[in-house]
């Protein structure tokens, strides 16, 4: 994983998009003296979040650059669907993408969750309510990410996408 340094921008999963206010050192007698990072969620400043820095996994990474996500963005028409027919298989492929929150397999969950909803309405079919569910934060987390590499609203970000895939 890269260096992450106070004042970054980061991921976290699943909180989105958090700020590295600073990097502590606490002692948990279970533990041992651990250092972690202290994150802000920029779009909850009320939270704060202590990940160990040692062995964190995929829970914080660094952000995408802007050309990053234009590349994924303009990589949806041509991506891949992720859609799994068994319920149950399904909604553990999704989580699993989910908990990676690798911005490009979570872009092709998204397109692949609203393309299913766009059939399921056009057919009078409801769209399955863990589905619903993914999709809700799916989208979160990603347009959270957009939006703050993009310079815009996380709520802006599906509009961005639909018009710059109209050109």
């Amino acid at each position: 994983m890269e260096k992450i340094a106070i004042n970054d921008a980061v991921v976290h999963v699943p909180e989105g998009v958090c700020t590295v206010t600073s990097i502590i050192e606490r002692d948990l007698a279970s533990l041992g003296i651990r250092q972690y990072y202290v994150l802000e969620p920029v779009y909850d400043r009320k939270s704060k979040i202590f990940v160990p820095i040692e062995g964190n996994g995929a829970k914080v990474r660094g952000l995408p650059d802007k050309e990053e996500v234009l590349s994924a963005i303009d990589e949806i028409p041509e991506a891949e669907s992720v859609w799994v027919e068994n319920d149950k298989a399904r909604l553990e492929s999704f989580s699993s993408i989910l908990s990676r929150c690798d911005h490009r397999e979570m872009m092709r969950l998204v397109h692949t969750l609203k393309t299913k909803q766009t059939e399921k309405m056009r057919t009078g079919k409801k769209f399955h309510s863990a589905d619903e569910r993914i999709f809700r934060e799916a989208e979160r987390i990603l347009f959270g990410e957009f939006g703050y590499v993009l310079g815009i609203e996380p709520a802006e970000v599906g509009d961005f996408i639909r018009s710059r895939l109209e050109k």
